[in-house]
């Protein structure tokens, strides 16, 4: 990733002039040129950039050292006035990968999530997975499969994708019921009253390019196609779900069907109604991350919503993406 597609991923995020933004890198020392280029694209906004850098060595030491007087509210008061999080990770965010004493660990999560708190409360939050070996690692592609697919997802017109999705946004605002056609008759029905569109086009989870919006939760009825569906690492082919009440019930295949009874009710309930608006993704890979922002393509996720708008508290969020059409039923 160069430092002219990170000024355009930094732009894109919406860093302005007089803002404070903090750039939340994690990664080792050696990729720290990485967070270099995000300070420099914020400052030549003119923003005022801070680092903080999450490095699992570096971490290590801290947490197998620190005592339950180090990270006080005095402390965590240092980021508690940023306009804007960057959340650029090298590799994956939190995991520390190294065994500490449980006491040990026990101060490390609850420093990440009381910093987590803190960042999620700003006025914008974005995270960013730089195209590296060690985040191919959680996509179930080869390395060089995902850097490629990757880069070509950011390398986008980002002012483009925003105004098309300000357009789709548009034209579904204030729809009441939807439904979704998928296979050969295959119909899901979406109650949408009084919820929400969003739109993700750079200043959210990147890549971008996706609106979003939470149905209410109980009032999703009906079935959806995939024939591609992506599970736990796993393809499976010609899936139908049966989704009731909001809840998915019943599948046409043994093994996602047992998926899905083994999970909570909260974990099974249709959380999402998502559409892909990222013209530089262009074919289902598995890696939800890219698939969910093929242009042409929608989701549903089942499980929490209560970030964007809904009620369905849940131990999970997981995306299914699949080819169909939205029909309007009622505005």
């Amino acid at each position: 990733m160069n430092s002219e597609m990170i000024f355009k991923i930094v732009k894109a995020s919406g860093v302005s002039a007089h803002e404070m933004v903090l750039i939340h890198f994690w990664g080792e020392d050696k990729n720290k040129d990485i967070a270099n280029q995000f300070l420099a694209a914020a400052a030549s906004l003119g923003a005022a950039p801070v680092l903080l850098q999450q490095s699992r060595t570096v971490n290590r030491d801290i947490f197998a050292a620190a005592k339950d007087t180090c990270f006080t509210e005095r402390y965590f008061k240092l980021f508690s006035d940023f306009d804007a999080v960057l959340d650029v990770f090298t590799y994956q965010p939190v995991t520390l990968g190294y065994e500490l004493p449980e006491s040990q660990m026990l101060l490390y999560r609850q420093y990440m999530h009381h910093i987590f708190d803190l960042f999620v409360g700003c006025k914008r939050f974005t995270q960013i997975r730089i195209p590296t070996i060690e985040n191919a690692i959680d996509s179930n592609l080869e390395p060089q499969e995902y850097i490629e697919r990757m880069t070509k997802a950011y390398d986008v017109d980002y002012e483009q994708i925003k105004n098309d999705c300000f357009e789709k946004l548009k034209s579904l605002n204030g729809v009441k019921q939807a439904a979704l056609h998928t296979g050969e008759n295959c119909i899901l029905h979406f109650d949408l009253t009084d919820r929400e569109w969003h739109m993700d086009a750079g200043d959210g989870d990147l890549p971008c390019g996706e609106i979003y919006i939470a149905p209410n939760e109980q009032q999703t009825n009906g079935t959806v196609f995939y024939d591609a569906f992506y599970l736990g690492g796993r393809q499976f082919q010609n899936v139908e779900l049966y989704i009731k009440q909001g809840e998915v019930c019943e599948c046409n295949n043994a093994e996602v069907q047992q998926y899905f009874k083994q999970e909570p009710r909260a974990n099974r309930m249709v959380c999402e109604l998502g559409i892909g608006m990222n013209p530089n993704v262009t074919s289902l890979c598995g890696y939800t991350a890219l698939d969910e922002k093929m242009e042409g393509t929608f989701h549903i996720a089942v499980g929490d919503n209560t970030l964007f708008g809904g009620q369905n508290k849940a131990a999970c969020h997981c995306d299914f993406v699949g080819y169909g059409s939205i029909e309007v039923i009622k505005r």
